[in-house]
C-alpha cells in the first residue's frame, strides 16, 4: 500500500502546512519541434515507454494552418474560422530526449514524402489524440486504443475512438461522434479499476469546462456529465481548457490546464480524485507548471500531454506542449514539446514549520512494514492512532518509535517491540507524523 500525504487528505495538524513541488523543466527543452513540411506546429504529446524494448513512443498533433484560406461556412471555433489540416503523427526515441520521426508513408505521400502521419482529421479542425497501450487486452487487434476529436464541418463534431494492433495502423469504431465533446478531449486508462475514462470539453455558463464519461469495454460509454468548472473563487477570466490523469504512489492525480482570457495564456494546476472519477481541486489550487519567460519557446502557454509519468532513475517525466504565441495569435511564433519532471513520490506532501505534526485520513491497515519518505535534519517519529474518537494505539505511540531523519524515500519505522504493523492488519488506523522544520511526502506499508 502506497500513499502520498496529499493536501486535502490531512485530518488534523499543528505547525504544519501543505507542500507542493513545482515541476522542473528539462534543460534540453524543447525536445521535439515542428521541422517537417507538414508541421506548422506540434502539440499535445502522448508518450509511453514500451515495457519490452524500453523504446519511448510518442503520438502528437501536427497541423498546417492556412491563414489565407478562410472558410466562411465553417462555424467559429474559439474565434477562428481559418482552415486547418491536422494530423496525428508518430515519433520514437531511445532516451526520450532525441526523437526520430520515421518515414511511415501511410497517407499524404503524394503531398508529403517520407512522412510520419498515422491519421488525418476529416474536416476543418480536429486532433488532440490520446493513445494507450492496453497490455491486458486479449484481442491483439485492439491492443492500442485512441480517443481523438474531429469535426468535418458537416454536422459530425465530437470525440471518436479507434483501435490498432501496433499504434500505427488505426481503425475507427462506433459512431461519429462516439462522445459529445469540443476539442481537447483526453483518455485515461484507469488500470486500478480496469476501466477507460474520457475527459471531454464543453461550455458551462459560456466558459470552458470539463466533462467525464467512463467505459469498461471501450465500446459502451456512460453519459457525459460535468466534472470541473470555474467557480466564484476563480478569477472571472479563468476557464478550463484540457486535462490529463495518472496514477502515482497510491493516488490518482492529474493536471488541469487553466486558460486565462485576460492574458490569453495557460498553466497547469495539480488535481486529484479519491476514486478515479470524482476529480477535485486541491485546497490551495496549486499551479505546478507555468509558461516560460517572455521570448522563450513556451512563453505563450503550455498544454498538458497525456500518458502516465515515465520513471527514469527515480525522476518522473511528464511531456507537455508549449508555444511562444498567445492563444489568440493563430499564426506566427514557435511551438514545441518539452519535458517537466518531479522526483518519484515527491510531487506533494507536508512541511513542518518549527515543531509540529499532522494526521492522515483513516485507512484499513494492510499489515506489513511501514516506510516513510522524508527530508529532514531533525528527528521524525510516527504514532499510530485508532479512528473515530480513539487515540494512540498502545505499543505504537510516539515514545515507542525509533526516530528517523535524513533525505530518504524508504525510512523504515520501528517501534519498541514492533517492527511492522502486522498486529493491526484489518483495523482502521491513522498515521500521526511528528517532526521539526522538515518534509514528509508519503508512506508505504508492504
Amino acid at each position: 500500500m502506497d500513499m502520498l500525504f496529499l493536501p486535502g487528505e490531512i485530518t488534523e495538524r499543528f505547525n504544519c502546512c501543505d507542500r507542493i513541488e513545482p515541476l522542473t523543466k528539462h534543460p534540453a527543452n524543447p525536445v521535439l519541434v515542428a521541422d517537417k513540411a507538414w508541421e506548422s506546429s506540434v502539440a499535445y504529446p502522448c508518450v509511453i515507454r514500451d515495457s519490452n524494448s524500453g523504446i519511448f513512443r510518442m503520438w502528437y498533433e501536427a497541423d498546417i494552418t492556412m491563414a489565407d484560406k478562410l472558410n466562411p461556412e465553417a462555424p467559429l471555433v474559439d474565434g477562428a474560422a481559418m482552415q486547418y489540416e491536422m494530423y496525428l503523427c508518430y515519433a520514437e526515441s531511445t532516451d526520450g530526449l532525441t526523437w526520430t520521426k520515421p518515414a511511415l508513408n501511410l497517407m499524404k505521400v503524394d503531398q508529403y514524402g517520407d512522412n510520419n502521419i498515422v491519421h488525418v482529421d476529416s474536416g476543418f479542425i480536429g486532433g488532440i489524440g490520446t493513445v494507450i497501450d492496453d497490455e491486458d487486452e486479449t484481442d491483439p487487434k485492439r491492443r492500442f486504443k485512441l480517443l481523438i476529436y474531429d469535426n468535418d464541418g458537416k454536422g459530425h463534431d465530437g470525440a471518436r475512438t479507434a483501435i490498432s494492433p501496433d499504434g500505427i495502423h488505426w481503425s475507427f469504431t462506433g459512431e461519429f461522434p462516439v462522445l459529445a465533446s469540443q476539442d481537447t478531449p483526453s483518455l485515461w486508462h484507469d488500470r486500478q479499476r480496469n476501466r477507460y475514462v474520457a475527459f471531454l470539453k464543453t461550455r458551462l455558463a459560456n466558459k470552458r469546462a470539463r466533462m467525464i464519461a467512463v467505459s469498461e469495454d471501450f465500446v459502451t460509454w456512460s453519459e457525459p456529465h460535468i466534472l470541473l468548472a470555474p467557480d466564484l473563487a476563480d478569477a472571472p477570466t479563468l476557464e478550463f481548457y484540457a486535462q490529463n490523469a495518472f496514477h502515482h504512489c497510491g493516488k490518482d492525480l492529474g493536471l488541469l490546464c487553466r486558460f486565462d482570457l485576460a492574458t490569453q495564456r495557460t498553466d497547469l494546476e495539480l488535481i486529484n480524485a479519491p476514486d478515479g472519477t470524482a476529480w477535485r481541486r486541491l485546497p490551495t489550487r496549486p499551479v505546478v507548471l507555468g509558461p516560460g519567460d517572455m521570448g522563450s519557446w513556451d512563453s505563450g502557454g503550455i498544454y498538458p500531454g497525456t500518458g502516465d509519468p515515465i520513471n527514469v532513475d527515480g525522476v518522473c517525466r511528464l511531456y507537455y506542449g508549449g508555444t511562444s504565441s498567445r492563444h489568440d495569435a493563430y499564426t506566427g511564433g514557435s511551438a514545441g514539446i518539452g519535458i517537466a519532471s518531479f522526483s518519484e513520490g515527491r510531487l506533494a506532501g507536508q512541511q513542518f514549520v518549527g515543531e509540529g505534526w499532522f494526521q492522515t485520513i483513516p485507512f484499513t491497515c494492510p499489515g506489513g512494514k511501514l516506510t516513510i519518505d522524508t527530508k529532514s535534519h531533525e528527528p521524525i517519529t510516527v504514532e499510530i492512532h485508532s479512528t473515530g474518537y480513539g487515540g494512540p494505539v498502545a505499543g505504537f505511540m510516539r515514545e515507542d518509535c525509533k526516530p528517523v531523519n535524513g533525505d530518504n524515500s524508504k525510512q523504515v519505522v520501528i517501534w519498541n517491540g514492533a517492527d511492522s504493523l502486522a498486529k493491526l492488519r484489518g483495523q482502521f488506523i491513522q498515521l500521526r507524523i511528528y517532526g521539526s522544520d522538515g518534509l514528509a511526502f508519503g508512506a508505504s506499508i508492504q
